[in-house]
Parts: C-alpha cells; sequence; structure tokens
C-alpha cells in the first residue's frame, strides 16, 4: 500500500504538478490519517522548556504544554511588527522555455514541478558570475533516512542540471547518505551531517567568504534550516543567496521568527508554489 502511494505521488509530480500542489490538504489529510502512529512520551520529560513552571494537576500541565508547543511560534511571531510578503511562483516566468526546468527533467529532480527552476533562473540572472554553488541534500534512496526520495528519486539529479546550465561553476553537494556521494565533471560531493554543530564548523571554514549560492533541499526541519542559516553567515560572499526549499505551511511562523531574528544580515524574501514555501536569504 505504501508503495503505491509513493508511485501515486511520483506520478502527480511528474505528470500533473498543478494538481500536485494545490492537493496539499488531501494529501497532508491522508498522511496524518494513515501514515502516522501514536505514541507515548512524557511531556515533562522531554520538552522541559515548554512545562509551565507551576505544580499542579499533571494532566492539566500536560494540556497546557501540548498548548505551549502548539501555539508559541504564532504568539512569538506576532510580536513583530514586520511583514513578509509571498510571491507566487509562477509569477516569476520569463515565457515558455524553462532551459533548467527542462535540465531538472531531464536527470529526475522534482525541482520543476515545484516551479523552483523560475526562481533560479532569476537568482542566477542576477549574479555577473557564479564561481560556487552548494546544494545540502543530494538526494537518497535509503528507507531508513528521514529525508529520502524513495527508491524512485535520482540523488544528484539538481546537481547534475546546474553544472549543465552553469557550465564555468564549481558544483559542490552536501549529503547525510555517504552511499550516494560521487565526484564527476564539475561536482564534488561530501559527507555533511544538518544537526551537527561539527559539520557546520568544518565546512564554514573550508568555504568561509568562498559561496556565491547556497541551497538547502536537505532535512527540511527547523533546526537543519537554522543551522543552513548559521552556515550562510560564514560561506556566503556579500549578496550571495541562500535558498531554503520546501517549507512547510503549517511551519511559517516558526521561520519568520528567524528571519526576524536575521534581518540585519540577510534581505529575505517568501515565494509559493501553493503546495509549500520557498525562502531567499541575500547576504548584506
Amino acid at each position: 500500500m505504501n508503495n503505491l502511494i509513493v508511485k501515486i505521488r511520483i506520478i502527480l509530480k511528474k505528470y500533473f504538478p498543478k494538481i500536485y500542489n494545490i492537493s496539499l490538504p488531501l494529501r497532508n489529510f491522508i498522511y496524518k490519517t494513515f501514515y502516522t502512529k501514536k505514541s507515548q512520551i512524557n511531556l515533562s520529560k522531554e520538552f522541559q522548556e515548554f512545562v509551565p513552571n507551576v505544580t499542579g494537576d499533571i494532566n492539566k500541565k500536560d494540556e497546557n504544554t501540548i498548548y505551549n508547543i502548539k501555539n508559541f511560534s504564532n504568539s512569538a511571531s506576532s510580536l513583530f511588527n514586520s511583514e513578509i510578503s509571498i510571491e507566487n511562483l509562477n509569477t516569476l516566468s520569463k515565457g515558455n522555455e524553462r532551459k533548467l526546468g527542462d535540465l531538472f527533467n531531464k536527470y529526475g529532480s522534482d525541482k520543476k514541478t515545484h516551479e523552483y527552476d523560475y526562481l533560479y533562473e532569476m537568482i542566477i540572472d542576477s549574479f555577473e558570475s557564479i564561481d560556487l554553488l552548494i546544494e545540502i541534500g543530494i538526494g537518497s534512496n535509503n528507507k531508513e533516512i528521514i529525508s529520502n526520495m524513495s527508491e524512485y528519486g535520482q540523488p544528484g539529479a539538481s546537481l547534475r542540471a546546474f553544472r549543465d546550465f552553469l557550465t564555468d561553476t564549481k558544483i559542490v553537494g552536501l549529503e547525510y547518505d555517504k552511499d550516494v556521494l560521487f565526484e564527476e565533471s564539475n561536482i564534488k560531493t561530501f559527507f555533511y551531517d544538518q544537526n551537527s554543530n561539527q559539520s557546520v564548523e568544518e565546512f564554514s571554514e573550508i568555504y568561509k567568504n568562498k559561496v556565491d549560492i547556497l541551497i538547502d533541499d536537505g532535512l527540511h526541519s527547523i533546526v537543519a534550516n537554522t543551522n543552513s542559516v548559521l552556515l550562510a553567515k560564514s560561506i556566503l560572499k556579500k549578496d550571495g543567496y541562500l535558498i531554503i526549499e520546501d517549507i512547510s505551511q503549517s511551519s511559517i511562523n516558526l521561520y519568520k521568527i528567524i528571519f526576524e531574528l536575521i534581518k540585519d544580515f540577510f534581505e529575505t524574501k517568501l515565494y509559493t508554489n501553493k503546495s509549500c514555501f520557498v525562502a531567499t536569504l541575500k547576504k548584506y
């Protein structure tokens, strides 16, 4: 059953991208109803920073802890007066020709489905030259890895598309799954753990102020993405870009907090394809 769902999802993404992008509510309902499991968790132990600092009925404390987890980002984001406008990705289209998008499709990347090619072509056109592009998350087929693409994905697909589109640019991929690392013309890949401070520090030193474009298409979680912002502060050149893909609509208030905290370092913009958000952070 799970393989059938995966195949249907792939068919929608490849052949009916507009339907895929607008079907998020239905896909979320199916996932939450049939593919999540109930777990017993000690809330006071696992989420201490959200537990009310009171003595009282443990059940009421647990209820309030859950309330705090669910509502923290909304409450915290309401403290900021600044608003981030959200633009539709398809408004960035320059016409029917989608050279980069076609390359994504050629190699098996879903970036054209998500309409990210519009955004990348706009960003690439803003540079006189691009020396180094790094992408976090080159794709894994290992089902034991949380951010895997299933067995039908193509590791390194977007790296190859960028390599063909940017013929004079060095392309680097950073990936947690060591089994998919590779090296070929103009492409090198390295092991990288988005949740590891050691990885962030190591690559911050190696690529300090050398990177024009950094793409986060990895774990798609708030801590991993925050670590990518930290990495970007060190390795991006002035006017370089960090692009964070596939931000969940339900997480957007958390990201607005992050963007507010870094507004002195980056100019942030948000885009959507109706399925998720993508953020661009341009370094001052």
